[in-house]
């Protein structure tokens, strides 16, 4: 039996259904990594959702940052739906960011990465330690805080280096405009 020609529509829901499958099963692979073993970890999620979000729309950002930061949580022990907050407005701002502003490449993935999760460890730290006065919240900072913002811009080329083909693949191409198609 020969399958019938899909539409372009079709096509488009399909691609968008095995890509977010893919997606759901890192952001998996990543819960369970941040859970496994002890000491400091870079901080999966982060990296993850920047590559994810520099291609989606706001909305899936935000739902992908929400479920994300409850993982996150979760595996942490934070109080449940602070890191979601924190990475909802991560990825609407990098959505919004690749759109207007940035190119999409290994060196603003980079970027990004560093830079969210140095604020969040920046306020992890102050909301967890220092506004408390806790004796040693200097060594929570230098050696779990710093550690954990360099392992993650260490991972996050690589982060980008698995979903760059999976955008490439299963993303859309861009229909042409009625002057592409009569230069034919």
């Amino acid at each position: 039996m020969a399958m019938k020609q899909m539409t372009r529509i079709q096509k488009i829901r399909y691609y968008a259904a095995i890509r977010w499958a893919i997606y759901i099963l890192l952001v998996l692979v990543s819960a369970v990594l941040i859970n496994i073993g002890k000491g400091v970890k870079p901080i999966y999620f982060i990296p993850l959702c920047v590559c994810i979000c520099m291609n989606e729309g706001e909305y899936p950002a935000a739902f992908l940052g929400g479920i994300c930061g409850l993982l996150l949580d979760e595996a942490t022990g934070k109080i449940f739906g602070y890191s979601s907050i924190l990475f909802i407005v991560f990825c609407v701002a990098t959505t919004i960011l690749f759109r207007h502003l940035l190119f999409q490449n290994a060196v603003n993935v980079i970027a990004l990465s560093a830079v969210y999760t140095f604020i969040y460890q920046m306020l992890d730290y102050f909301f967890y330690y220092a506004m408390w006065g806790y004796e040693g919240s200097g060594y929570v900072f230098s050696d779990i805080a710093l550690p954990c913002v360099f392992y993650t811009i260490m991972i996050s080329p690589v982060v980008y280096l698995i979903i760059k083909p999976i955008v490439k693949r299963f993303y859309p191409k861009k229909a042409k405009n009625i002057e592409e198609a009569m230069k034919i």
